[in-house]
């Protein structure tokens, strides 16, 4: 009995002790269970919190308005032109990969379509070729009303967002195409080499002009709406999670008056017109011609209207003041001039006589034409007459080593600088190019052709309005700019305000600048610039007919070019220079001149002189 109650004893022990070690186990986990529901109830609340809630909402971006572009005038007093702004609009997005399949994306898709009308398949193959979790927008500049039905019918529309989306409008449409720009989408290999600035996918950036050029002023900083979702995606609410800094305003150098002038005389002409402040460097007109309408391209769905304009034999995209080159004809003769001059190998007083045509003797004797019998003529007259017999007994005289050297001096082989893409370098030949490229020496008639801006020589618009600001500037050269200055977005503050940056200093003496603005003053006073006698300020010009083929007298083939200033030994704080270029023009006094008439008449009667 007493070995039974000895078993029974220790097997009760053995039971207290299992009991007790279960209870410990359960204590224990339960204590964890406690510690690990305090870890995420209380120490982790607020991350987990956010999770919870990122899964119920959706980030929609707000993309900034960029800033407003102006013309000179700009004041906070009055009311301005505005050359570019912005209006409300809205985008539709989505981001692919929130679909539990393609064929739900598809079929959304598809209804979008028919509602927006736009192109189901081109927007498919898009988000097909894009990051599925990068938001995908599908539609710009969508009415308000489609953003009703949209809302009103969520559960056809799952996953689709939608939100403000500023507009970019360009208020005079193609006047100032060129010298603007344009915005766009953002291309995967622009975003590759923005993306660290910054820049987002789903982002419009400046594509050409000033757009481009300073579109880190321009495109502010995108905001970003937080909509809450159940889990059927259907919308409970939408609250701002940050909103959208607009860019910084722009000030231009351009006068919108003066803009609109030489739009309207250049008609349907094709070519370019500058007119800049030769002491600053200051823009008031840069166009071109055949231009385009930005507004048009800007959107999403524009590659029909790209392509189309791609391919127009006319080139409208291209900025004809900075990006072609073309003979400079007879505006050249004044970098003859002044090389002859500067030189002391001329004397200005000399006369030559013009029987209309120059013969260059050699094995085979050659002919070189002048428009007219001009007679005895000295430099000044010359000049203003545009005698070409002159300047080639001037040039062969005088040598090319000379002529080339100044043109390289005034930079016609240089871009100048100026503040917006796209700028090509001038062109000027030399002995030892020549032979490298065609195999041939330096003749004489390479001389002659040269020293009438013919034959291998090739120029900027641009580069010709420096070229004359050398002039009037007694031989310093200013950057070209358009941008004036840099407001903030309110206009309240001044970022930064433009100051004149010199290229360089060509040394030219006095007598040599008196004889080259005489010159140019006999061109307007009863040469080949006479059109322009008429105007109140005193004007200096000279024209040129540049020959683009080898016959000599066909008119269809000849540019026409026009360069000037005034007032005439006016400061050069108070001059304007103008240059025209007007491709198959004819003559430079037939296309350019009446051009340049029109734009010193506006200057004249704005107060420039």
């Amino acid at each position: 009995m007493r070995q039974y109650a000895s078993i029974r004893t220790k097997m009760l022990e053995a039971f207290r002790r299992r009991m007790y070690f279960f209870m410990a186990m359960v204590l224990i986990v339960f204590t964890m269970f406690l510690a690990q529901l305090f870890y995420l109830q209380v120490v982790k609340y607020e991350e987990y919190s956010l999770r919870s809630r990122s899964n119920m909402e959706s980030n929609i971006p707000i993309p900034a308005s960029r800033g407003e572009i102006y013309d000179r005038n700009f004041s906070l007093t009055e009311d301005n032109p505005v050359i570019a702004s912005n209006r409300s609009s809205f985008n539709i997005t989505t981001i692919p990969a929130n679909f539990d399949d393609d064929a739900l994306l598809e079929q959304t898709i598809k209804k979008l379509s028919r509602l927006l009308q736009f192109d189901y398949q081109s927007i498919i193959d898009q988000i097909k070729n894009s990051n599925p979790w990068d938001r995908f927008v599908i539609k710009e500049d969508v009415e308000f009303d489609k953003i009703v039905k949209i809302a009103s019918y969520e559960n056809l529309f799952p996953n689709i967002d939608w939100g403000d989306a500023p507009v970019r409008v360009y208020k005079h449409d193609n006047m100032f195409a060129h010298a603007i720009g344009y915005i766009g989408s953002i291309n995967r290999d622009e975003y590759g080499n923005l993306k660290n600035a910054g820049y987002k996918h789903y982002q419009k950036i400046g594509k050409t002009g000033i757009e481009k050029e300073y579109d880190m002023l321009l495109r502010g900083v995108d905001g970003y709406v937080r909509r809450i979702v159940d889990v059927k995606n259907r919308m409970e609410g939408e609250e701002i999670g940050q909103h959208p800094v607009s860019g910084n305003n722009i000030v231009l150098t351009i006068d919108y008056e003066v803009q609109k002038t030489a739009y309207e005389a250049m008609a349907q002409r094709k070519g370019s017109v500058v007119v800049l402040k030769p002491a600053t460097g200051e823009i008031l007109c840069l166009l071109s011609k055949p231009d385009y309408d930005p507004n048009q391209i800007i959107s999403k769905d524009n590659a029909a209207i790209l392509e189309e304009l791609y391919k127009d034999k006319d080139k409208p995209f291209l900025n004809r003041a900075i990006q072609s080159r073309y003979p400079p004809a007879s505006t050249f003769k004044l970098v003859t001039t002044i090389s002859a001059l500067e030189e002391e190998k001329w004397d200005p007083e000399r006369k030559l006589y013009c029987p209309g045509k120059y013969t260059l003797q050699g094995y085979i004797d050659r002919d070189f034409y002048c428009y007219s019998v001009h007679g005895s003529l000295d430099m000044r007259h010359a000049i203003g007459k545009s005698c070409s017999v002159y300047f080639y007994q001037l040039g062969y005289s005088i040598g090319p080593t000379i002529i080339l050297k100044y043109a390289n001096y005034f930079g016609l082989n240089n871009k100048t600088g100026i503040d917006i893409p796209g700028e090509i370098d001038g062109f000027i030949p030399s002995k030892k190019w020549k032979l490298k490229t065609f195999g041939q020496p330096w003749f004489d008639g390479d001389t002659l052709n040269l020293s009438i801006g013919q034959g291998f020589i090739a120029v900027t618009n641009i580069g010709m309005a420096n070229l004359v600001s050398g002039i009037v500037n007694e031989g310093v050269l200013y950057k070209p700019h358009l941008v004036k200055s840099i407001r903030s977005n309110n206009n309240q503050g001044i970022i930064s305000s433009h100051t004149p940056e010199k290229l360089k200093e060509v040394p030219l003496s006095q007598t040599t600048l008196n004889v080259v603005k005489q010159g140019m003053r006999i061109a307007v006073k009863n040469g080949t610039a006479a059109r322009l006698g008429y105007i109140k300020v005193p004007i200096c010009g000279k024209t040129g007919t540049a020959q683009t083929r080898s016959r000599r007298k066909d008119d269809a083939s000849q540019h026409a070019w026009f360069v000037g200033f005034a007032p005439y030994d006016g400061k050069p704080e108070d001059s304007v220079v103008v240059v025209v270029m007007v491709e198959y023009g004819i003559a430079g006094a037939v296309s350019a001149v009446p051009v340049a008439e029109a734009v010193f008449n506006k200057l004249y009667r704005l107060g420039y002189f």
